[in-house]
């Protein structure tokens, strides 16, 4: 059976191939400039595709596991992110927050330096998140272009082919010696098609991909938010009350005054003696 139905398939594709050189034939230098421009859009489409998508898979696998190690710490503060590593989206967030803390290390007292430590925590949060979307959004225009932009093409190459092929019509001329000049206009056409169509689907489940990931962002950065607002808390809470003990404990140690002494002195009941009889006072007598 496999014997009789490779030469059918030989056949058949040969047919094919016949058919399609035949098309291509048919068209003129404008309309293989074109077809050739479309070639290209479909290798770029398909090449931005596969990058994107094995780009959200990455980053979706490296958030994942950062977000798993990040329930084992005990302080998310503490962390340290060497410069000029290479970070996934959700330890850049991170290493954003720790060095807004940083700036406030050792001055966290009250709960006013807290909050005034958070607004900077979050200013910085959020241009992590803007800047990370600007890179899940990357290589999305290309395939919106080739979306918009693929049948357009295809159509100009169509439109200019059968403008050529009627301006060379004769007053005796047929169907026959139409055909084929419209023939080949339709093929710029029809890879514009083959072009948009694949890049469509490919943008619907991307752009999906990414809305899902910038979410997922978003939600991460107010649970890291609310994570560094508990611990600096904590933080300020520890240094007042050691603040405290350093105080009760420098007043406990601290020696006498001599202005505390004089005082105590001046306020303490004075022993006095009494007044010496005036001289002469007995011989008055």
């Amino acid at each position: 059976m496999k014997a009789m139905l490779s030469p059918v398939l030989m056949f058949a594709l040969a047919d094919a191939t016949k058919g399609a050189l035949w098309y291509f034939q048919q068209m003129d230098t404008a309309g293989l400039a074109v077809a050739g421009v479309l070639l290209i859009c479909s290798f770029i489409g398909w090449g931005a595709m596969i990058g994107k998508w094995s780009d959200v898979q990455e980053l979706r696998r490296r958030n994942h596991a950062f977000e798993r190690r990040l329930r084992d710490e005990p302080s998310v503060v503490a962390l340290n992110f060497p410069r000029g590593s290479n970070l996934g989206p959700y330890e850049f967030l991170v290493a954003e927050a720790v060095s807004a803390v940083q700036r406030h290390k050792g001055r966290l007292v009250r709960q006013s330096d807290v909050t005034l430590c958070m607004g900077h925590v979050e200013n910085a949060v959020q241009r992590g998140v803007a800047r990370t979307m600007v890179k899940y959004e990357d290589k999305m225009v290309i395939l919106s272009s080739l979306v918009s932009g693929g049948p357009f093409l295809g159509l100009l190459g169509t439109v200019w082919g059968v403008m050529v092929t009627f301006g060379a019509l004769t007053e005796k001329a047929s169907i026959a010696q139409l055909a084929p000049g419209v023939c080949g206009a339709l093929v710029t056409t029809t890879l514009g098609l083959l072009v948009a169509i694949p890049a469509t689907f490919g943008y619907n489940y991307l752009l999906t991909q990414v809305k899902i990931m910038t979410t997922e962002l978003e939600n991460f950065a107010s649970s890291l938010a609310d994570r560094v607002e508990l611990e600096l808390e904590g933080e300020a809470r520890r240094n007042f009350e050691a603040a405290q003990e350093r105080e009760r404990l420098l007043r406990a140690s601290a020696p006498a005054s001599p202005a505390a002494v004089t005082a105590s002195a001046t306020s303490a009941p004075i022993a006095t003696e009494p007044p010496a009889a005036l001289p002469g006072w007995e011989d008055a007598q």
